[in-house]
């Protein structure tokens, strides 16, 4: 599992640029109107101080997906995967705890590796969740009008971003551009209930140079409380692996109501 620390590791490289970039340019009261308004199309709210879940990981469809051959070794280690137990406390993008008991199975890259896949997949969820991919009062940013929607691009140094909706304000998608590499990435949202927007799936494809990677991430959503957190998790690099993961017994604690924009 050492193999995915190199996604991880620039997945969050990509996530802390797209929430810190700024731009010098005043903000006219029309641009701050338009974000608002598309925030009450998102799930901005009420925003969990934790989640606390135990992860549950679908080994038989692991090896069922790899093409693996169910010999009596790999039946008897799948039986032994089954018995690691997971659990997992987030509190925001840079603060995931994962503890891996791996029983009497050799835990070395397995329990890096799981601990690797849910932080990263938390990072993820905490910038781009919650309506965080939209511009708020007091940024700085250059929106624009576009045949298809809005443009909205900022810079951090070298790096340009660029996030790209159409004119019903969903996000189809956003892209991040420097020399050392270029990101393409689309986000999938559906509504709820309520009628609101929630973020369910990110495909993202990274070229670096002569290396390009591309990587897919698919969640849905359960309710505990007044809070919509994740339940169903898919994480996988298309042509090499995905794993299911399913989180229960949550446990969530405090949290913060939506912005202002999403109660209009």
């Amino acid at each position: 599992m050492t193999s995915r620390r190199p996604f991880f590791a620039l997945h969050s490289l990509l996530l802390a640029v797209v929430c810190t970039t700024t731009i010098a340019r005043a903000q006219t009261e029309s641009d701050f109107k338009t974000m608002d308004k598309a925030r009450t199309l998102y799930l901005t709210g009420p925003i969990p101080s934790s989640i606390s879940c135990t992860a549950q990981l679908d080994w038989d469809g692991f090896f069922e997906r790899m093409k693996i051959e169910q010999t009596d070794v790999v039946k008897a280690r799948i039986v032994k995967l089954k018995n690691v137990k997971i659990s997992v406390t987030s509190r925001d993008a840079e603060h995931t705890d994962v503890t891996v008991d791996a029983g009497d199975f050799p835990a070395n890259t397995l329990t890096d590796g799981l601990r690797q896949q849910l932080q990263g997949f938390f990072q993820m969820y905490w910038s781009l969740s919650y309506g965080q991919l939209m511009a708020k009062r007091g940024s700085t940013f250059q929106l624009t009008t576009t045949p298809e929607g809005y443009s909205v691009k900022s810079a951090e140094g070298p790096m340009k971003v660029s996030i790209d909706m159409d004119k019903a304000y969903l996000i189809t998608g956003f892209g991040l551009e420097s020399q050392q590499l270029n990101a393409t990435v689309k986000p999938g949202f559906k509504t709820g209930d309520d009628g609101l927007l929630r973020l369910r799936r990110i495909q993202e494809t990274v070229d670096m140079g002569a290396t390009k990677m591309v990587v897919d991430v698919s969640f849905d959503y359960q309710k505990l409380g007044a809070f919509d957190i994740p339940q169903h998790i898919n994480m996988s690099l298309p042509g090499s692996f995905s794993f299911d993961y399913t989180l229960t017994g949550c446990e969530v604690k405090g949290g913060t109501a939506p912005t202002p924009a999403a109660k209009q």
